[in-house]
């Protein structure tokens, strides 16, 4: 394994493996690496929405997505308008994960697994 990389990403929870393929996606000559502090990467998308993973909600109205989210809906207006729903599902989708959605708006994977977002991921 290399020491020198053009990217190092400080975390490997969903936010850092997301951001890792997307430069990837982008510049695929580049070395990327992925720090992560604890024991195993991905370990809370592992248990989000109850072990199956909710991965967006289904309201495409980025003013109106962000009162699902009581704990963050000032700080996620703007990144909520950069990278919509829609940009969520369309995503997930190009990498072959088929979502549902519940009754309640959540969005989860077709197979109710997280390890099917891992497996995107990794």
């Amino acid at each position: 394994m290399s020491k020198y990389y053009d990217v190092i990403i400080a975390g490997g929870g969903a936010a850092g493996f997301f951001t890792a393929i997307n430069i990837a996606e982008k510049n695929p000559v580049l070395k990327i690496a992925i720090l992560e502090r604890g024991k195993e990467v991905l370990s809370k998308v592992r248990v989000s929405g109850g072990g199956r993973c909710n991965v967006t909600h289904a309201c495409f109205v980025p003013n109106d997505l962000v009162k699902f989210y009581p704990r963050g809906e000032k700080e996620l207006r703007g990144p909520f308008h950069a990278f919509a729903a829609g940009d969520t599902i369309e995503w997930f989708e190009q990498r072959g994960v088929e979502l549902k959605t519940e009754d309640d708006g959540r969005m989860f994977p077709i197979t109710d697994s997280s390890q099917t977002i891992i497996d995107c991921f990794m």
